[in-house]
Formats: C-alpha cells, structure tokens, sequence
C-alpha cells in the first residue's frame, strides 16, 4: 500500500467514525495536534509522515500506552484525592504527565 493510499485510508476511517476531521480533532484534542492532523491528511506534512500516520491510527485504536499511561495516573491521583464522583478538572495535568512519562521511556 501506498503513503497517499494509507492517507486515504485513514482519512475514511475518520470519517466513518466522527463524520468530519474537526470532529476527530475536537474529540482527541489533548493526544494529537489539530494541524499535524490536517498536513497529514492533505499531504503537506514535512515530518515523518509513516510515524505521524501511526500515531493517528493509535488515537484511533484507543491511545494506546500513553492513554493507558493516563489512565493509570488518573486512578491513582483520583483514588486519594478528596473530591468524590466524576471529575475531569486534573485531566490536562495527567494527559501532560503521561506525555512525559511516554517520551522518556521512547
């Protein structure tokens, strides 16, 4: 399969599931650049394109190990916090800290 055939794959695997770009876009905001997204679609991407191609199809798949990273800090972090329920309010905090958790580990 060709890049421009994986491009064109992937952006119909976008488009089945949230029905526009920006949709996906809005949906997974803190886990993937809004215009890495964009150049990679339309081609205009300087970078690694097969690696940003992965990193979409991992968003995509569900996040992967910087998601279950997350998901991970959040359960802990939450566990002994003092506010009970729903409550996304530390979210950025724990996506960041995910963040850096996965690149120093790459």
């Amino acid at each position: 399969m060709s890049e421009a055939d994986d491009i064109a794959a992937l952006r119909s695997e976008i488009l089945t599931r949230f029905h526009t770009v920006h949709q996906f876009c809005r949906a997974v905001r803190q886990r993937i650049n809004r215009s890495t997204v964009y150049m990679v679609l339309s081609g205009r991407y300087g970078g690694n394109v097969p690696r940003q191609v992965a990193r979409i199809r991992e968003v995509l798949a569900g996040g992967g190990q910087e998601q279950r990273m997350f998901e991970a800090i959040k359960r802990v972090a939450c566990g002994r916090c003092r506010v009970h329920g729903a409550c996304s309010r530390c979210d950025d905090l724990f996506r960041a800290q995910a963040t850096a958790a996965k690149q120093s580990i790459e």
